[in-house]
């Protein structure tokens, strides 16, 4: 059994012009894609897994209890038919590959085309040697200095603050004295706790600690897991045990906004919809996380582009060497 497409290029001009290789191995695997159906697709993303198990067993396994345990993209349990994972691959790969070809395009540069091509290799392939060649630790996550300045009149939004880890990294790369203002928005009691208690050691002026989710419009969701528990993963649903009231950035905060940080466990969407007023009027700076599913990727930006069509866009990679994780859609 081998890996079903290896994704061999050929050199192919556009307008006159050699494609790089990266550009050749995006159309390679765009072309590859394109006669097949979605169960086509799932077919090749399933025998990929398979052969991905067979020749590494132990990283196959850690790979998939990760899948298993965050169950952000999809189960995987093929043995007892259980194959959401490949199921949301192929639906992404085969419905939206125009979407991300659209966002190619628009990637400001060739770092940001790489870990979007490798990305879409990985879920059709399953070869995390594309992921290790991606991992970006030059810069702090969310403060790439090539993309994103800040000055003693920035507006810091930070949803989904956690225990202030972002804030104090903030701190670190920009300076103390680098900010107006820091806003930080919180769901779990617990972390709201951490984050003061940061806040308070670390002696930082100015920061306002809002124990609520940011959303499209003001309302009430609930936390899906007990409150005194402190974890990265937390989300809020329709019904549930502990409220939580939901804002939108555009009615909560009163000033302008000039950076917006996002990293909420797949609810950007809702979150971004309730920051666009602040976008098509300020152009903040944005950082957001985009890998809670198979679809952010491309919708955040375009839905950005609707809001302010001058943003340019940018990718990259935090996450670890064996799956995709932690890459985030930059818009400045």
């Amino acid at each position: 059994m081998a890996y079903l497409f290896s994704g061999g290029i050929t050199m192919s001009k556009t307008n006159g012009k050699t494609d790089t290789q990266v550009d050749r191995e995006f159309k390679a695997l765009a072309d590859f894609l394109s006669p097949f159906n979605e169960k086509e697709v799932q077919d090749a993303v399933e025998r990929n897994l398979a052969f991905f198990k067979q020749n590494d067993e132990r990283n196959y396994q850690a790979a998939i209890a990760y899948y298993n345990k965050y169950k952000l993209w999809g189960l995987y349990a093929p043995q007892y038919g259980i194959r959401e994972l490949a199921e949301n691959r192929a639906q992404a790969l085969n419905g939206h590959m125009e979407d991300f070809e659209w966002l190619y395009q628009r990637l400001g540069d060739y770092r940001s085309r790489v870990i979007l091509t490798n990305i879409l290799y990985y879920w059709l392939m399953s070869k995390y040697p594309r992921i290790a060649q991606i991992q970006d630790h030059t810069f702090p996550q969310y403060f790439d200095l090539d993309l994103v300045r800040c000055d003693k009149n920035e507006v810091f939004v930070d949803i989904g603050a956690y225990t202030g880890d972002t804030v104090l990294s903030y701190i670190r790369t920009f300076g103390e004295d680098c900010y107006k203002r820091i806003y930080c928005y919180e769901i779990l009691p617990a972390d709201i706790d951490l984050i003061k208690k940061n806040v308070e050691q670390n002696k930082l002026k100015n920061v306002e600690i809002r124990n609520k989710g940011a959303a499209d419009k003001p309302g009430t969701l609930y936390l899906n897991r007990p409150s005194d528990s402190v974890s990265s993963i937390a989300q809020l649903v329709e019904t549930g045990d502990i409220e939580v009231p939901t804002v939108a950035i555009d009615d909560d905060i009163k000033e302008p906004v000039t950076f917006i940080k996002m990293d909420i466990e797949g609810a950007e969407e809702q979150a971004l919809l309730g920051c666009r007023r602040q976008i098509a009027d300020h152009h903040p700076k944005l950082a957001l996380s985009v890998y809670h599913n198979h679809k952010d990727l491309w919708k955040l930006a375009k839905m950005i582009e609707g809001y302010d069509p001058s943003y340019r866009f940018y990718l990259r990679y935090y996450g670890n060497a064996l799956l995709p994780t932690e890459y985030l859609l930059y818009a400045v």
